[in-house]
C-alpha cells in the first residue's frame, strides 16, 4: 500500500510520507494506537461502574461520567476538524492525545464524582482533536482508491475495543483498582506519541491561513452545547414538555440561525455551507446521521433486551454482544478491502440492506426469542453496520478537495456523534411511553400481577421500538441511493 506523494494544492499544511513501506507502517501503527487508546475508553469506564460509585458516592450524577465525554467530543470535533486543515494533522493529533492522556491522568487520581466528570470532560477534547485528525491523515496519506482499506484498517480497532475494554476493565478493577483503567491509557498513548512524532512529517504551505472564524465557532459551541444537553437531560432530570428543555431546545434553534449567517460571512468558515452544495457530502451527512441512530440503538436495546426481558446473566449479554462486534469488525475490514474495486455507494446500500434483513428477522422472533438467536441476528446487524463505516468516510473524504480533508473527516466523526445522541434520545422518550400505556393497560385487567406485568410491558415496548429502528435502516437504505460514486476528485469542492 504505497502513500500519495504531496500535492500542490494540498491546502495549508502537507503530509510529506517517504516512499517507504516502513515508514508508512510506523504511521499506521501510531494512528491504530491512538484509536484504541480513544475507543477502549468509551466502554472500558461502565464495567467498573458500580466500584466508582462506591468509593466517590454521587449516584444521581453518575450518567454524567459519560456525557460530559460524549458531549465534549461532539462539540469539538468540527473545530478540530478545521483547525488540522489551517495548522496541521501532526500537531492536532499530538495535541489530542496530551489532552486525552491528561484527561486520563486526573480522572484517575479523582476524589468525588464531580472531579471524575470535569476530567472525563477534558479526556472527551481530547477525543475531539485526534480522532478526526485520524481519519484526516490517513486521507492524506493515501490517493482516494486507497483510503477505504486504510479507513478499514482504521476502524476495525473499534470491533476490537469494544470486545476487549470489558474484559481489561473487570480485570483492572477487580485486580488493583478502578484507576487503572485511566492508568492504562499511558502507555499506549506514548506508544502513539513516539511513532507520530518520529515518523510523520508535514511542510507548510504558502498559501496557509490563521483561523479567524472565532464568531462561527462560538455558535456553533453554544448550538450543540445546548442541543446535547437537550438531549442528555431530556426524560431524566426535566420531562421533554418542561420549560428548561423548551428553553434548551429554543436557544440551540436561534444559535443554529446565528451559526447558518456567521459562516456565510466568514473567510474561512470553521463549517463551510458551501460543502452541502456536494451532493456526496450532503447525502453522506443523512446517511451518517440515521446510520448512527440504528447503530447506536442495537447496542444499546438489544443486550438490554437480552437482559430485562430473557433474563440473560452478564456472561448471556456479554456474548450478545460480542454477537454483534465481531461480524462489525469483520464488515469494516471487508468493505475497506473492496472499495477501490466496487466503490463506496454499492458497498453502503448492500450495507444498510443487511442491516434491515437483520432488523427484519429480529422484528418477527416473538414471542421468546432466545439468547442463542439475539446472537445468530447479530451477525448480519453488526456486518451490515461495518460495510457501512469505511464507506461514509471515504463517500466524504473523496468528494472534496485535499484542503479540506480535516473538515470532511470532522464531519463524518461529528455526524455520527450526532445522530447516535439523537436517536438514542428519542427512541428512549418512545420506549418509554409505550412501556408506561402498556403497563398502565395490562394492570387495569391484573392487578396483582405486578412483576410480570412489568416485564411484558418491557417486552412489547422493545419489540415496538425494534420495528421503529427498523423503518429508520430502510430511510437509510433509500438515503445510500444519493449518494454519487467517486473515485478521484475532478471538481473544485463545492460543484454538484
Amino acid at each position: 500500500m504505497e502513500p500519495s506523494t504531496p500535492s500542490a494544492d494540498g491546502g495549508p499544511f502537507r503530509t510529506e510520507v517517504a516512499p517507504s513501506r516502513r515508514t508508512v507502517t510506523l504511521i499506521l501503527a501510531g494512528l491504530l494506537a491512538g484509536l484504541l487508546l480513544g475507543f477502549m475508553d468509551v466502554t472500558i469506564v461502565s464495567t467498573a461502574g458500580p466500584t466508582i460509585i462506591s468509593e466517590l458516592g454521587g449516584l444521581s450524577l453518575y450518567a454524567w461520567v459519560f456525557s460530559a465525554f460524549l458531549i465534549v467530543q461532539t462539540v469539538t470535533i468540527p473545530i478540530f476538524g478545521k483547525l488540522s486543515d489551517l495548522y496541521g494533522r501532526k500537531r492536532l493529533f499530538m495535541l489530542g492525545v496530551v489532552v486525552f492522556m491528561a484527561g486520563s491522568v486526573l480522572s484517575g487520581a479523582s476524589q468525588s464524582i464531580v472531579e471524575l466528570i470535569l476530567f472525563r470532560a477534558v479526556q472527551g477534547l481530547g477525543f475531539g482533536a485526534f480522532v478526526p485528525t485520524t481519519i484526516a491523515i490517513a486521507g492524506d496519506m493515501f490517493p482516494p482508491e486507497r483510503r477505504g482499506r486504510v479507513q478499514g484498517l482504521l476502524f476495525s480497532v473499534n470491533g476490537i475495543a469494544f470486545a476487549i475494554a470489558p474484559a481489561v476493565g473487570s480485570f483492572l478493577t477487580e485486580a488493583i483498582s478502578w484507576r487503572w483503567i485511566f492508568y492504562i491509557n499511558l502507555p499506549v498513548g506514548v506508544v502513539s506519541l513516539v511513532l507520530i512524532l518520529s515518523t510523520l512529517k508535514e511542510s507548510r504551505a504558502e498559501n496557509a491561513s490563521a483561523f479567524s472564524d472565532w464568531l462561527g465557532t462560538s455558535t456553533l459551541v453554544g448550538f450543540l452545547g445546548l442541543l446535547m444537553l437537550g438531549l442528555f437531560l431530556g426524560g431524566s432530570t426535566f420531562a421533554w414538555s418542561s420549560w428548561a428543555e423548551v428553553s434548551l431546545f429554543a436557544g440551540s434553534a436561534l444559535l443554529f440561525l446565528g451559526f447558518v449567517v456567521a459562516e456565510k460571512r466568514a473567510r474561512e468558515p470553521v463549517l463551510p455551507p458551501r460543502l452541502f452544495r456536494i451532493r456526496n457530502v450532503s447525502a453522506g451527512t443523512a446517511v451518517n446521521l440515521l446510520r448512527a441512530v440504528v447503530f447506536f440503538a442495537i447496542i444499546a436495546y438489544v443486550p438490554l433486551f437480552a437482559a430485562a426481558v430473557l433474563g440473560g446473566s452478564v456472561r448471556d449479554v456479554r456474548d450478545v454482544v460480542y454477537g454483534f462486534t465481531l461480524p462489525l469488525t469483520a464488515g469494516i475490514l471487508v468493505s475497506g478491502a473492496a472499495i477501490s474495486k466496487v466503490g463506496f455507494k454499492k458497498l453502503a446500500f448492500l450495507g444498510a440492506a443487511i442491516v434491515s434483513v437483520g432488523l427484519v428477522v429480529l422484528t418477527s422472533v416473538r414471542p421468546s426469542p432466545s439468547l442463542l438467536q439475539l446472537i445468530v441476528i447479530g451477525i448480519p446487524l453488526g456486518f451490515g453496520n461495518g460495510m457501512m463505516i469505511p464507506s461514509t468516510i471515504v463517500a466524504f473524504q473523496n468528494s472534496v478537495e485535499k484542503g479540506e480533508i480535516g473538515i470532511a473527516s470532522g464531519l463524518a466523526t461529528f455526524t455520527l456523534n450526532l445522530g447516535g445522541a439523537i436517536g438514542v434520545s428519542i427512541l428512549g422518550a418512545i420506549q418509554a411511553s409505550i412501556f408506561a400505556s402498556t403497563q398502565a393497560a395490562l394492570l387495569a385487567i391484573t392487578p396483582s400481577d405486578g412483576p410480570a406485568i412489568v416485564r411484558e410491558s418491557f417486552s412489547q415496548s422493545i419489540l415496538v421500538l425494534f420495528w421503529v429502528i427498523l423503518g429508520v435502516s430502510v430511510v437509510t437504505l433509500a438515503s445510500t441511493v444519493l449518494l454519487k460514486s467517486v473515485r478521484m476528485v475532478t471538481k473544485p469542492a463545492g460543484t454538484a
